[in-house]
């Protein structure tokens, strides 16, 4: 994967991922060197689409696909997405 194509992370801390019937918080992705590949595509995916719903989770698998375990995170979230045929608000932490 094209790391370039991807926003820059520099100022985020952590991402917060709101879901379900009361829109509340799901998961925390703390940005660490194992999760930064995560991280780009996650926050890649709420700028472009507002939220991560089960399209945008697709696109963001597809982006993943040859990222190998870099993504992991991110795959997981995306595909527990898709399965629940859900979306994801997504708060940036600086």
């Amino acid at each position: 994967m094209d790391k370039t194509a991807l926003p820059n992370i520099e100022h985020i801390q952590k991402l917060l991922l709101y879901g379900g019937p009361s829109a509340q918080l799901q998961e925390e992705l703390v940005k660490t060197p194992d999760t930064e590949m995560s991280v780009a595509v996650l926050y890649h995916l709420a700028l472009r689409h507002g939220v991560i719903s089960p399209t945008a989770a697709r696109e963001g698998l597809a982006l993943l696909a040859t990222a190998g375990t870099a993504g992991e995170n991110a795959r997981h979230i995306l595909e527990k997405v898709i399965a629940d045929s859900d979306f994801l608000a997504v708060r940036v932490m600086r």
